[in-house]
């Protein structure tokens, strides 16, 4: 006879309605959350790298009516923690592969392919870091709040944010201001990859510095 399902999967499960169904993957999330954010952090990287990485876990979990959290089976062999931990190690290999390229073991040993793909893990982690909009003025200027009032530092943001154009303010609203994962970022604003929001991310923020440094917050005191 099959052991019992563990408690938040079984109800979650067993839920009939959306309405449930949403309170139940809460209550499952978080059971389950530290569990699968220590394997999503064990992967390494910057923070944001390691939540992107957990982000795809928990909408894989969640793909198709949880087929992949139905084919568990309570058999006795195995604790569901355990099960799950090899799952979520599964996914993020998978989201490794699809954001990374796949590694082909006939390219090992060439020096020059083991840089390209050591570069390519660097500029795909830059591009995906935190950025603190509220720090770019510091980080322009050896110490921009001596030489500055905070008052004048918001109002230079305010107007260089003014100069993007809608959608790339809209863009930072949804990142910085609204909080957004940068793959709800890329499906708000119609980009065909959270990739190619990232990189345009880069872009506007580096518009900005220049719009910054065009009124006086750069190098040099103002």
């Amino acid at each position: 006879m099959p052991d019992a399902l563990p408690a938040a999967l079984g109800s979650l499960l067993d839920a009939k309605d959306d309405a449930a169904r949403e309170a139940r993957w809460t209550d499952f999330i978080g059971t389950y959350s530290r569990l699968i954010l220590h394997v999503t952090r064990s992967g390494g990287g910057l923070h944001d790298a390691a939540m992107d990485r957990y982000a795809f876990v928990l909408e894989q979990l969640r793909h198709d009516d949880f087929r992949r959290l139905r084919a568990y089976v309570a058999d006795g062999r195995s604790e569901f923690s355990t099960w799950l931990v090899v799952v979520a190690q599964r996914l993020c290999r998978d989201h490794q592969r699809h954001r990374y390229g796949r590694f082909r073991p006939s390219e090992q040993g060439s020096a020059e392919q083991e840089e390209e793909r050591a570069a390519r893990r660097r500029l795909v982690d830059l591009i995906g870091a935190e950025v603190d909009l509220s720090s770019l003025a510091d980080r322009l200027g050896r110490d921009a709040e001596s030489t500055l009032r905070q008052g004048d530092l918001h109002q230079a943001l305010a107007k260089a944010l003014a100069g993007l154009d809608k959608r790339d303010r809209l863009l930072i609203k949804l990142r910085f201001e609204d909080d957004l994962t940068m793959p709800e970022v890329a499906s708000n604003l119609g980009f065909p990859t959270r990739f190619h929001a990232y990189r345009r991310l880069k872009d506007v923020l580096g518009d900005l510095r220049r719009a910054l440094e065009g009124q006086g917050i750069g190098e040099s005191s103002p």
